[in-house]
């Protein structure tokens, strides 16, 4: 089939690497000159497993386009994954995804059937309102049967974006009609490595879904938090078995229940804040997102308390984990990042390290140091905190137990 994906960012471009590795002639069209330009000249780089071998294998059916106008032009289906960062009042900002459709081009739209698929994550309400609008003015059609409006947000992690493609637990699908679904999900379907779920709805309770999806699983998250902040009060409590224990509950499950970091990356954050911010609208009580978010920081806090009582008037604390996790070099509302403030709050200097080259902050510059190695990390710090997983676990233990250096690993790695 014949496809456009517009916006090639971190999700985008794996997205369009996979249809045109599965056979799809992709139109792929950004608004950066530069990018389109390093991806037609084969210097672009990324470090996201998978994606550049997938750049690669899929460039005969790639088709990198300068001008949106031209993307467009016999294209059956036009994914639109373009930014739609968060507000001060925790809603999404649609301005891009609006700016993307009232530059198409009408003349793309006659005598054909083409269908719109939303993959950008964007509020309850927003698909049958504000972008079927601003769709149907810049068309000049309304939805039905020769133009559809599809929803359909990934669930995904940077560090694992592909891989989470081809082998997601279901996909999500809200459609303004049924063809306009049927064709999203034939698209879909080519690109997993087995069959899936296809849940098909309508467009606003595709949108309910998915930031609901993401609320439940940080609730999860600061629930099995908050149970070992507990199990530190009480002593004597491994808090992995308690919630062992309780995930073995059908009801429950294991998956993110464990006492851990604290949530962050680019989706769970912004996506708990979304849902409190759409039932403070609706006058739903708000109680449970906003708990979880308070929670989340709290965690933050307790981190921190441990480490002044385990070190008392010694300062010099390592740290182990920039980047939100294991795989990615993005820190955007990472458990580490915001570890390290609250320990540079409280007059702590810091050691860093991250394996994936994370870059810090400009905020933590005069308060951290990055060390040039693990030995360095352990030899010029009094304590070391490791924030998430890490590929060189085995090095660090070592270097642990040669040096007899208190840490707290948040993940109980062996």
């Amino acid at each position: 089939m014949e496809v456009t994906v517009i916006g090639l960012g971190k999700l985008g471009l794996p997205l369009a690497a996979l249809f045109a590795s599965v056979g799809h002639k992709v139109h792929a069209y950004d608004a950066s000159k530069a990018l389109i330009e390093s991806l037609e000249s084969g210097t672009y780089k990324s470090s996201e497993p998978g994606l550049m071998e997938l750049l690669q294998n899929s460039k005969m059916n790639l088709d990198f386009c300068y001008e949106l106008d031209k993307s467009t032009e016999t294209t059956s289906a036009i994914f639109i994954i373009v930014p739609t960062p968060s507000q001060e009042d925790g809603y999404f900002s649609n301005d891009s995804v609006l700016k993307v459709l009232s530059n198409l081009n009408p003349n793309h739209f006659v005598n054909r059937r083409v269908v719109i698929d939303i993959v950008s994550t964007v509020m309850p309400g927003s698909c049958e309102g504000i972008i079927r609008q601003t769709l149907e003015t810049r068309i000049g059609k309304t939805l039905g049967e020769e133009l559809g409006l599809c929803y359909n947000p990934e669930f995904i992690a940077l560090g694992s974006v592909v891989k989470n493609m081809q082998e997601p637990d279901m996909h999500l699908l809200g459609e303004s009609s049924s063809w306009a679904g049927e064709i999203v999900e034939e698209i879909l379907a080519s690109v997993v490595t087995k069959a899936v779920p296809c849940q098909r709805m309508n467009l606003t309770e595709a949108e309910l879904v998915k930031i609901a999806v993401n609320n439940f699983v940080t609730m999860k998250i600061s629930y099995a938090n908050a149970l070992y902040q507990a199990g530190v009060a009480l002593g004597d409590v491994d808090i992995d078995v308690v919630t062992n224990a309780i995930g073995l509950d059908s009801r429950i499950g294991k998956k993110y229940l464990k006492g851990a970091a604290p949530y962050g990356g680019p989706c769970f954050p912004r996506d708990t804040r979304a849902l409190t911010a759409l039932f403070d609208e609706l006058g739903v009580p708000a109680d449970l997102s906003r708990a979880t978010e308070k929670l989340n920081k709290s965690h933050v806090s307790f981190i921190s308390d441990f480490v002044k009582k385990s070190l008392g008037e010694v300062k010099n604390v390592g740290l182990v984990g920039v980047s939100y996790k294991p795989g990615t070099p993005v820190i955007e509302e990472s458990p580490g990042v915001s570890i390290a403030f609250d320990l540079v709050d409280q007059g702590y200097h810091l050691q860093v390290w991250d394996d994936e080259n994370a870059q810090l902050p400009s905020g933590l510059h005069e308060h951290a140091t990055y060390a040039k190695d693990l030995s360095a990390l352990v030899d010029d710090s009094d304590f070391i905190v490791i924030t998430r997983p890490t590929n060189n676990l085995g090095v660090l233990l070592t270097k642990l137990e040669q040096s007899q250096k208190p840490y707290l690993d948040l993940w109980r790695q062996q």
